[in-house]
C-alpha cells in the first residue's frame, strides 16, 4: 500500500493512534465515523482521510507522555495508561466507552500461572510480579499493605515470563484471551479502564487545533453512539463464539477459502494482522476449517432421503457406519417414528437402491425405513471429497 509523501502542515494536529489490542476496534470506529483509514503494518504507518491529522502509531501507554511531551497533541489511549504515566497537562476530551462493545473494557488485572499455589493477592508476599505499569502496580501493593519485588519490564510478552523469572503479572487484558494463550488466570480485577480521546492542554489552547480536536471528539462520539444503536438481525444459529467481524471473515472465506489476509482484511475492515489472529483463533475453536470441497453436480446426478426406524443397537452400528460412507453428505438422529435421516447422493437409481439394500435395509435391527428420491440438494452445493 502506497502512502502519500506530503509533508504535514504547521497546523497540522498530530494524532497517537493506539498499536496493539485496541488497534482493529479504533480504526473500525473511525470508518463509522466516516473516515478512510490506510494502514502498513509491515512499516506501522497509518493514515486517514483528514489532511489537518497526522496519524503515528504508538502503543497506548506511550500516548499520554508523547502529548505531556508535545510530540503528539491528541491521542485514543486508556484511562489505566494515563494514571500510569501521571501527565499533568494532559486533559480527557471525552470517553469513547460503550456498552455493547464486543472488545469488552480494558482490565488492569493480576494474574498467576493456572498450576500456581497462590490463591489470592496476599500470597504475593515475598514474590516477584512482572509488569509493564509499575507506578499502578505500586499503588495496588501500598494499599493491600503488600510487599513483593517489582520487575520493570516494557515489552508486550511479559506474560510469556510468568513462572519463569516472576510469580504473578499485572497487566492490561482486553478480551483475556493472550492470559489464557499463555496458561495464565486471573487472581484479581484491580479496576476497570476506559478509552478515552485525550489532548494536551496547549493543544486546546490554540483556537485552529481546538476545534479541530472538538470536531475530531465530536464524530467520534457520533460514531459510538451509531454502534451503540446498531441491532443485530436475528440468526438462527448461536453466535456466542462469534461477533460480527468473525461472521464477515467467514462470509468470506465460504465465497473463496483461499483468500489472502489482505483481501480479507479489506473487504473485513481489518488489518490483515488482525484477521490473520482472528482466523488463527476461529481454527484452534474448532469453529472453521480450510479445506477444498467437492463440486456436488460433477459427481453425482441425484439424492435421496432416507428415513430409518432402527432399535438402539441398530441405530449405533448404523450411525458408525454411514459417517465413513462417500455417498452420505447427512446424518442426524431424530426423535418420533423414524431415529435417523439419512442424505444420500448417487450417480443413478442402480447405484442408489444397492447403496439402500446392502447399507441399510438389509442390516439387523431396522423395522422400517422411507424412501424419498429426488435432485441434488440445493444446499450443500459442495461437500468435502469421499475419501
Amino acid at each position: 500500500m502506497k502512502f502519500q509523501r506530503n509533508m504535514p502542515r504547521k497546523s497540522s494536529l498530530k494524532l497517537g493512534f493506539p498499536l496493539g489490542a485496541l488497534q482493529d476496534e479504533v480504526i473500525e470506529l473511525f470508518e463509522t465515523a466516516g473516515y478512510k483509514v490506510k494502514t502498513d503494518q509491515a512499516l506501522q504507518k497509518i493514515e486517514i482521510s483528514d489532511p489537518d491529522i497526522t496519524c503515528l502509531f504508538v502503543r497506548p501507554i506511550a500516548i499520554s507522555s508523547m502529548i505531556e511531551k508535545g510530540i503528539l497533541d491528541v491521542g485514543i489511549s486508556t484511562e489505566a495508561s494515563v494514571m500510569e504515566a501521571k501527565t499533568e497537562k494532559v486533559k480527557e476530551v471525552c470517553n469513547l466507552e460503550y456498552e455493547k462493545s464486543p472488545w469488552g473494557k480494558t482490565r488492569v488485572v493480576l494474574a498467576v500461572p493456572k498450576d500456581s499455589k497462590i490463591a489470592s493477592a496476599r500470597g504475593l508476599r515475598g514474590k516477584k510480579i512482572i509488569t509493564r505499569i509499575p507506578e499502578i502496580t505500586k499503588e495496588f501493593l501500598r494499599k493491600s499493605k503488600i510487599q513483593a519485588e517489582i520487575l520493570y519490564s516494557d515489552t508486550l510478552v511479559n506474560e510469556s515470563k510468568v513462572g519463569v523469572i516472576a510469580d504473578a503479572i499485572v497487566e492490561f487484558s482486553r478480551r483475556g484471551d493472550v492470559l489464557a494463550a499463555y496458561n495464565l488466570k486471573v487472581l484479581k480485577i484491580l479496576f476497570e479502564s476506559s478509552v478515552i480521546l485525550i489532548a494536551s492542554s496547549k493543544a486546546l489552547q490554540d483556537a485552529t487545533k481546538k476545534k479541530k480536536i472538538q470536531e475530531l471528539a465530536t464524530r467520534l462520539r457520533g460514531a459510538r453512539s451509531q454502534q451503540e444503536q446498531i441491532v443485530k438481525p436475528y440468526t438462527p444459529w448461536s453466535t456466542t463464539n462469534l461477533d460480527d467481524v468473525d461472521l464477515g471473515i467467514l462470509r468470506e472465506l465460504f465465497e473463496d477459502g483461499r483468500k489472502s489476509f489482505v483481501e480479507i482484511a479489506r473487504d473485513a475492515k481489518l488489518s490483515s494482522v488482525g484477521v490473520k489472529k482472528r482466523i488463527e483463533k476461529l481454527l484452534q475453536k474448532d469453529i472453521v476449517r480450510i479445506q477444498g470441497l467437492m463440486n456436488i453436480e460433477k459427481m453425482y446426478a441425484m439424492s435421496a432421503t432416507i428415513a430409518v426406524e432402527a432399535d438402539s443397537k441398530a441405530l449405533a452400528e448404523l450411525v458408525e457406519q454411514l459417517q465413513r460412507s462417500h455417498f452420505v453428505y447427512m446424518l442426524v438422529k431424530t426423535s418420533g417414528r423414524y431415529n435417523l435421516i439419512v442424505g444420500v447422493l448417487a450417480s443413478d437409481l442402480g447405484n442408489l437402491e444397492s447403496f439402500i439394500t446392502k447399507e441399510i435395509r438389509e442390516k439387523n435391527g431396522v423395522k422400517q425405513i422411507e424412501v424419498s428420491v429426488g435432485e441434488l440438494p440445493l444446499i450443500p452445493k459442495r461437500i468435502p471429497p469421499p475419501f
